[in-house]
């Protein structure tokens, strides 16, 4: 049986990483466990360009 594939924008991961028990959160954790995360090339290079925004230095560090 072939896993389920999900989808999500950049919002919605920067969500899951930056707040813990975030509905993003839970819903990237059981996506992680029941499928597979789909990400375009897009959405990668957009959610790269706004994580290393000066604004979240404050909650990653490298």
């Amino acid at each position: 049986m072939n896993k389920p594939n999900f989808i999500f924008d950049t919002n919605t991961f920067i969500s899951a990483i930056l707040i813990e028990n975030s509905v993003s959160a839970f819903a990237l954790d059981k996506a992680f466990r029941v499928g597979k995360i789909v990400v375009s090339d897009a959405t990668f290079l957009e959610f790269t360009q706004v994580l290393f925004r000066k604004k979240f230095d404050k909650y990653l560090t490298n």
